[in-house]
């Protein structure tokens, strides 16, 4: 595949990330891909012989590697990247509409993940591709406000499920409006920043550089990582290993199996003594990396394999990117673009001849049990009032299909049995009220046996489907909750859970009143136009899932009625909290 065949497929569908296409802001909008660069990426095929794994051979080695699609992360749109916080949970970056964000993801097994949450960063616009060192996060943003094709390298601190603190990092690493840095990757001691740049674009493409932590705190000028690493062609996405041993990254050349091609380098230990002394003469002057070693397949493919990641040794456990299903996927298979996967490192277990000792007693193993119990109280969110004979529905996820179901009885308990190691959504809803949902999950090694969660269901309903600015037809892909956070539920399973809420009790309904409010930016006019429309947008959504159109009544408030701005919040989380839908139960005398 040539340079110029990569920027035109897997550059154009990310320029936030990857870079190389612009997007203009006209009506309709459009993208335009720029000629290639004037870089000699001189591309040969790779060749070499691929790992085995189907042969019978494996059965005889101590270990083999299997290479693993994700489960129940990825979607027909695009998943970017998984950067892990602890062992077990990450950041993915996923594309939703033009675009990027980052899902709070837990990882059950080495090849399945759960969503948990968004995560919240004072940004209007893209963002994703973390790294962190403690509670210190760097990202790559591209604002609504920057130049078309801007990237940057961004700080902030990260605690829960939002970012505080954001400041850029500083014009020796973010070059001018112009320019595209992203992909940050901390050092192991959070002291040395390896990402990829354009500012060498005329004559090698997309480089890696790293900058070192200065005594001041301040970072210094960028230092290529050398010709062992750099091509003529373009290198991305670099992970550096926890004991700072090894470089992975992206290259699209100059030997590849397709386009890019996952390498790794390894780093001598005398670049982090260098490092750590500030000695950045020693570190432009001396090479530190060895040639980068293609990974071959069939982790590298004839499509594009990106973004390597990994909780622990790469050599154990591998993440990556990659479209090379791309065309094969829809909602039924919940694939397609680029998707997750995973190089496994499987141990063959050995014959042992066991040496078995009598004992008086046999030591006792507890037993887990593979089930569990779910109880608590439904209330008014109002009153604070025990709800009686509240609707609870159990449904299996991701599938959405019904597990169970129960109702509340006459003091508003309630109390379900669930299954370990399964996914559950459990909705809460009343004749009189709207709904409550709530995801719930126990590991099947968990040994607890009941979990409380009590129940508040609202009188009235603010209904958080998220839309980009000016937009009315295509909700991001995720709800919001009242901080302004993406949530796990898609915005689809909220309006049917809704449709199914109203339908249960249309009988003892007069109407329900929708009202849209926007946030400030726009005319008084324009937003009230906008507020309307996102309106009639829910209503048409309600009618195609069954609901009586004669029920739904909409008006927008527009900008009248903001919420009220919380102290320190950022005016853009604040801005996306405000543009929201309320809804109001009017029932029949």
């Amino acid at each position: 595949m040539t340079v110029k065949k990569i920027n035109c497929i897997v550059l154009f569908i990310t320029y936030v990330f990857l870079s190389g296409c612009a997007l203009w802001r006209t009506e309709p909008k459009q993208l335009y891909c720029p000629p290639p660069p004037r870089q000699n990426c001189q591309h040969r095929d790779w060749n070499g012989v691929p790992y085995d794994t189907i042969s019978e051979n494996v059965k005889k080695l101590e270990w083999y590697w299997s290479f693993e699609q994700v489960k129940q992360i990825n979607t027909p749109n695009d998943e970017w990247c998984l950067s892990f916080y602890t062992n077990n949970r990450a950041v993915l970056t996923y594309s939703d509409e033009n675009q990027q964000k980052g899902m709070l993801i837990r990882m059950v097994n080495p090849d399945k993940g759960t969503m948990e949450s968004g995560i919240g960063v004072p940004i209007d616009g893209s963002y994703g591709a973390f790294s962190f060192n403690g509670e210190e996060a760097a990202f790559s943003a591209s604002q609504s406000e920057d130049v078309v094709g801007n990237s940057n390298i961004y700080f902030g601190k990260f605690k829960g499920n939002l970012i505080t603190g954001m400041k850029s990092a500083g014009e020796m690493i973010n070059k001018n409006d112009y320019s595209w840095e992203s992909q940050p990757a901390f050092s192991p001691d959070g002291n040395v920043l390896f990402y990829s740049s354009d500012i060498n674009m005329n004559t090698t493409g997309h480089d890696l550089f790293f900058s070192v932590k200065m005594p001041d705190g301040k970072w210094s000028e960028p230092i290529n990582c050398g010709d062992m690493v750099n091509s003529q062609c373009d290198e991305l996405t670099p992970f550096v290993t926890k004991n700072g041993k090894e470089l992975y990254f992206s290259s699209s050349g100059p030997e590849t199996v397709g386009g890019y091609d996952i390498f790794v380098s390894q780093i001598s230990p005398d670049f982090w003594n260098y490092a750590k002394r500030g000695d950045l003469q020693s570190l432009r002057e001396k090479n530190f990396f060895t040639m980068g070693e293609n990974l071959k397949p069939p982790l590298n493919t004839s499509a594009d394999e990106l973004f390597p990641s990994s909780p622990v040794a790469p050599d154990s456990l591998l993440y990556y990117s990659s479209n090379q299903k791309s065309g094969e996927g829809g909602l039924v298979m919940m694939q397609g673009g680029f998707d997750m996967y995973v190089r496994i490192k499987n141990i063959v277990p050995k014959k042992i001849v066991q040496v078995i000792k009598k004992v008086e007693k046999e030591p006792e193993v507890p037993q887990v049990s593979p089930t569990y119990t779910l109880e608590g109280t439904v209330f008014n969110a109002t009153t604070n009032e025990p709800v009686p004979d509240a609707e609870i529905t159990v449904k299996q996820m991701p599938e959405r299909t019904k597990y169970t179901e129960t109702k509340s009885d006459k003091q508003g308990d309630y109390k379900v049995k669930l299954e370990k190691n399964k996914e559950y959504e459990i909705v809460a809803q009343a004749r009189d009220l709207f709904f409550d949902a709530f995801s719930m999950r126990v590991e099947p090694t968990d040994t607890l046996t009941y979990i409380e969660r009590d129940v508040y269901i609202p009188e009235n309903l603010t209904l958080r489907i998220n839309f980009p600015t000016d937009e009315y037809m295509n909700p991001y892909r995720y709800t919001i909750d009242s901080n302004g956070v993406e949530t796990s539920m898609l915005w689809e399973s909220a309006i049917e859970i809704l449709a199914e809420n109203i339908m249960k009790s249309k009988d003892y309904l007069e109407k329900i009143v929708f009202v849209g409010h926007t946030d400030d930016v726009g005319t008084e006019e324009y937003n009230k136009q906008l507020g309307q429309r996102r309106v009639d947008f829910i209503i048409a959504q309600l009618v195609k899932r069954g609901v009586p159109a004669k029920l739904l009544e909409g008006r927008s408030a527009g900008e009248l009625e903001p919420l009220p701005q919380r102290t320190d919040e950022d005016i853009k989380m604040w801005r996306k909290r405000c543009r929201r839908v309320e809804l109001v139960k009017v029932n029949k005398s």
